[in-house]
């Protein structure tokens, strides 16, 4: 078979594997079934002797709970450094030169649509809300949108940009139907929301494709969508690889990408700069996580369905779950995934995970917040942490969202 015909084959199996209409339906196959994480039988068979030995010996020589780190400030600039330069992307730094190509009247706040430049050459469009009336700089937020296997929209997940497609609207069941950008701007905060590569805007596009599909128009049908999906979901490993052949890291490209997002808030009038904060859903927990630990201005970040330790998850809870934007080679044989929430100090972090969610065991999540609670008391700073559990699966519901948005609120008030 040629490499073109097979390439059709498994898009158009993808395609067809991904027919089912609600979000939870959609979502639960990009997910391990339940109990997963207790099968008998390791996720790569055979394989599974020689990654245990290897994920025994993996431990974190730069946590903060070793026993020759003491001064946290010391620790996080140590830490800090290494995370970025595991990432293998430094972009040299450019004017954003922001160009506002469309404003609207939101009530009691406006939306703007903005292109910015994060690399010479490269612009993305951003959603900017502000609020009417601001007396004096405000507090703001980036807010950055999951995952989800839906990379039709990227930003629009979390942004209200009305006519909205019933497929939109559908997906955001996961946000308790609300868009948390316009739910924080309601509240006070300037936020700025953007795609992250391969999704939405900055999707994975052809020259073959119909104006209807670059341009994510009203009259794509929901099989346009659940085949650019699963098109999207098919082509993830072409992005890693093609970024590793590049010498650099998808991650990379995705944290350098949120970091000059923040900078361009931080430029704005309308900002604090020191009240700036960050906020997340599955992948999107994911960004918050390395935004908060790389960037030294955010104050505040919540991580909603995101925090669990990786050396748990790796027999049975890879696939589907632990993806290429989550991966930074040689990382964590430096730092844990909890060890990065410690970088957020001395600023506040919340994490939110479900109870019942099926993308990894509840263990590797408790542990994983119970380290966290020993590094930020070790630090002296155990109140600038909250790890919160909800009885609930991988979503970010109005409960949640609400007890975020209070605590975001009291830290960046």
């Amino acid at each position: 078979m040629k490499r073109r015909d097979f390439m059709k084959v498994v898009t158009t199996g993808a395609a067809a594997a991904m027919t089912r209409t609600t979000y939870a339906e959609e979502h639960a196959i990009m997910s391990p079934l339940p109990g997963a994480q207790d099968a008998p039988n390791p996720q790569i068979g055979t394989h599974w002797p020689l990654f245990e030995e290897i994920n025994t010996r993996c431990q974190p020589a730069m946590s903060f709970l070793n026993d020759e780190y003491h001064d946290v400030a010391a620790w996080v600039t140590k830490a800090r450094a290494t995370l970025l330069g595991h990432l293998h992307y430094e972009p040299a730094k450019c004017d954003p030169n922001p160009e506002v190509v469309e404003r609207a009247d939101c009530g009691t706040y406006t939306r703007e649509r903005v292109l910015i430049s994060i690399v010479p050459g490269a612009r993305i469009p951003a959603y900017v809300l502000a609020p009417k009336g601001l007396k004096k700089p405000a507090p703001a937020m980036v807010a950055l949108h999951d995952h989800g296997g839906f990379y039709f929209w990227g930003k629009e997940k979390i942004v209200e940009v009305a006519p909205e497609h019933p497929a939109l609207t559908e997906y955001k069941k996961c946000y308790g139907g609300r868009s948390i950008a316009d739910e924080l701007a309601r509240r006070g905060f300037v936020v700025i929301a953007a795609d992250a590569l391969h999704w939405g805007e900055r999707g994975m596009y052809f020259e073959a494709d119909p104006e209807r599909i670059k341009k994510r128009t009203l009259d794509v049908t929901k099989q346009d969508i659940l085949e650019f999906n699963a098109r999207s979901w098919a082509h993830e490993e072409l992005i890693e690889r093609t970024a590793m052949t590049c010498g650099t890291t998808w991650a990379g490209i995705n944290v350098r990408s949120d970091m000059r997002v923040a900078d361009y808030l931080l430029s704005r009038p309308e900002v604090d700069p020191q009240r700036v904060g960050c906020i997340g859903l599955s992948l999107g927990s994911v960004r918050s996580i390395f935004l908060g630990a790389a960037h030294e201005q955010i104050k505040a970040a919540v991580a909603v369905c995101w925090m669990g330790e990786y050396s748990q998850m790796a027999r049975n809870n890879v696939r589907n779950s632990i993806g290429f934007t989550k991966l930074v080679p040689g990382l964590y044989n430096d730092l844990a995934w909890p060890d990065l929430a410690g970088l957020h100090l001395p600023g506040y972090l919340m994490t939110i995970n479900g109870l019942k969610d099926g993308l990894y065991s509840l263990k590797a999540q408790q542990d994983a917040v119970q380290k966290v609670e020993r590094i930020y008391a070790k630090a002296g700073q155990s109140d600038h942490y909250q790890g919160v559990f909800f009885d609930g699966p991988h979503e970010f519901n109005v409960e949640m969202q609400e007890r975020a948005f209070a605590w975001l609120g009291e830290r960046l008030a």
